[in-house]
């Protein structure tokens, strides 16, 4: 007997509530004949969500509602962590032939380039992968992605809870998978104390764990996918380790919370249309987590970056911020957009709008694709975010990101230290840098670094220079040609495509930190024009400490633009932004600068 994936789900979780007691001392509640017959089905059936004819549906989590945790606080939880990573291990060795394995459900994003779920390719097209990158569908997609993986990963935490002898232990732990849910990495927030921005439950290439045979060490399935049979070597994850704030990060997301409110051109990078002043995108910021998390390895290609299992922790952060910003502008969805970049199964100039397929994503037995517009509420797939539980409200919500990320220009405005280019209206000025280049200007990803003062010139130290404003990284993929062992990796423009897309990087913090070291006079905009024009410089590399020269970038430009922002007049209200100005003249005579 086999189920659509919506009864196997809330049977699932039904058996597990089986096995809880109502109260610590009552006795363990069991289940009437019929249900324990259905479930008795269910353990032959290999996958959730899947038919006769083999077709795997997406449903998520459909037994209530939970919050996803930041990856710190569910640790906290040590009987979620424990089952988590008992899944994870057990999802991981699935056999990669299998259509719900680690390996394929990650081979949906982009390589290995074949169809998934019976799901062909337009015609004509062979590559990329289904992911839809630059596309007005890209926050969706990856919303109906993750609750794929984490309905399949959910499989498999029952399992490893199952394997426990029947008891107080396996009661407990199946209490705690009821309310699990797939978290996410918080690569903006400030970490605690002592730590660094990169969990350490990341970094570890072994972790402990409980077992039913007692505590174990195994390899962290957090850490990599050990592809099998095909070996790779492990990943390394610098500069996160060693960087202990993220300024950097949290001047750059706090903008596009507070002075985004379209939705195309708070998600997607390849909005931009002639004369944009503030040029950035959740979608461009991603790609900076993408490039560093990674370090040349697969995190940091398109196609190889859903591999690491970090991909997806990173994924449901920016998950959250697109439920964040959701709860903030609700009137602002996708907007129709014709494609500039073709995907598996979408070709250039296809017009994609709210009811457009995510493929390969099915919503039911029919064959029904989810779409944005069905995939708007995360409820919809049985989670939440901390910030959006109980009574959340758009005051609530700007107060939860004031704290967490508006350290620089929160509900006081940016800083007193800034007060003396105060105007009369109370308004403060913010300086950012626009950059702008060609997505694929080289063959596979690359970085920007901005530095405000002097550098070192080797590039293995620009990422964690002193002087360093900040990263802008452009997510690109290997030309073919790189997937033959006996062909070096080239470093030259690829011609087939001149997608120019942008990001913008915050100046304030750093000249507000430059001033209190008395290396700048003050903030008026003659002075700072006169420092930055010296100080201001920027390099390019490839994430593999080999620099490649401004000039070989396709379209790169840097320029600086200013704003009047008036603070926050409360704890639950965002600064207002206005007057976006370029000051000409600052980047000239620079490779890049115009």
């Amino acid at each position: 007997m086999l189920f659509q994936c919506f009864t196997y789900n809330t049977l699932l979780a039904l058996w597990l509530l089986q096995l809880l007691p109502l109260t610590l001392g009552s006795p363990v509640l069991k289940p009437e004949p019929e249900l324990e017959l259905e479930l008795e089905d269910m353990e032959r059936t290999p996958y959730l969500g899947r038919r006769q004819d083999d077709t795997v549906t997406v449903t998520g989590m459909r037994f209530g509602v939970q919050p996803r945790l930041e990856i710190r606080q569910l640790e906290a939880n040590a009987d979620q962590w424990n089952i988590f990573l008992l899944g994870m291990r057990r999802f991981q060795q699935t056999d990669q032939s299998d259509i719900r394995s680690y390996y394929q459900i990650a081979g949906i994003h982009g390589r290995p380039f074949q169809p998934w779920n019976d799901v062909p390719p337009a015609d004509g097209n062979n590559s990329p992968g289904y992911c839809t990158h630059l596309l007005n569908l890209f926050l969706a997609w990856h919303r109906a992605y993750l609750a794929l993986f984490e309905q399949t990963l959910y499989k498999h935490i029952v399992d490893a809870v199952n394997e426990f002898p029947a008891g107080l232990e396996r009661r407990r732990y199946a209490r705690a998978a009821l309310s699990w849910r797939f978290p996410y990495w918080d690569w903006a927030a400030s970490p605690p104390s002592g730590h660094s921005v990169f969990p350490e439950s990341m970094q570890s290439p072994t972790v402990d764990v409980t077992m039913p045979n007692g505590t174990t060490t195994i390899p962290n399935p957090l850490f990599s996918y050990k592809f099998h049979p095909v070996s790779v070597d492990d990943f390394y994850f610098n500069p996160f380790a060693t960087w202990e704030e993220t300024m950097r990060f949290q001047d750059r997301l706090y903008n596009l919370f507070t002075n985004y409110d379209n939705f195309t051109e708070f998600g997607n990078e390849a909005w931009m249309h002639s004369g944009l002043q503030n040029a950035d995108s959740l979608e461009a910021l991603h790609d900076v987590i993408h490039g560093f998390l990674g370090s040349n390895g697969h995190m940091t290609f398109l196609d190889y970056s859903a591999f690491d299992p970090a991909f997806f922790l990173h994924h449901a952060m920016m998950d959250r911020c697109f439920a964040l910003w959701q709860a903030l502008y609700p009137d602002s969805y996708v907007e129709p957009m014709a494609a500039i970049q073709q995907t598996f199964t979408i070709k250039v100039g296809d017009v994609k709008d709210e009811n457009s397929a995510l493929e390969p994503f099915f919503s039911n037995r029919d064959r029904d694709y989810w779409t944005s517009a069905s995939v708007r509420s995360t409820q919809t797939f049985g989670y939440t975010y901390p910030e959006l539980v109980g009574n959340a409200n758009v005051s609530s919500v700007k107060e939860a990101i004031n704290k967490l990320y508006g350290s620089s220009m929160g509900n006081s405005g940016l800083s007193p230290r800034g007060l003396r280019d105060r105007a009369a209206d109370g308004r403060q000025r913010q300086y950012l840098a626009n950059i702008v280049s060609q997505k694929f200007a080289l063959d596979g990803s690359y970085a920007v670094y901005l530095f405000m003062g002097d550098f070192d010139d080797t590039p293995s130290s620009w990422a964690t220079s002193p002087n360093l404003v900040g990263t802008h990284a452009v997510f690109g993929a290997l030309s073919s040609s790189d997937g033959i062992a006996s062909t070096p990796r080239s470093r030259v423009r690829r011609s087939d495509s001149e997608i120019q897309v942008a990001g913008t990087m915050p100046l304030t913090s750093m000249l507000l930190a430059k001033m209190e070291s008395g290396e700048l006079a003050n903030m008026k905009l003659a002075t700072v024009e006169g420092y930055l024009t010296y100080n201001l410089h920027w390099r390019v590399d490839m994430f593999d400490d080999t620099e490649v020269f401004a000039e070989d970038v396709a379209d790169l430009s840097v320029t600086v633009v200013t704003a009047r922002v008036l603070p926050a007049a409360s704890e639950d209200a965002f600064p207002q932004w206005s007057e976006f100005t370029e000051i000409s003249g600052i980047t000239r005579g620079k490779p890049g600068g115009c």
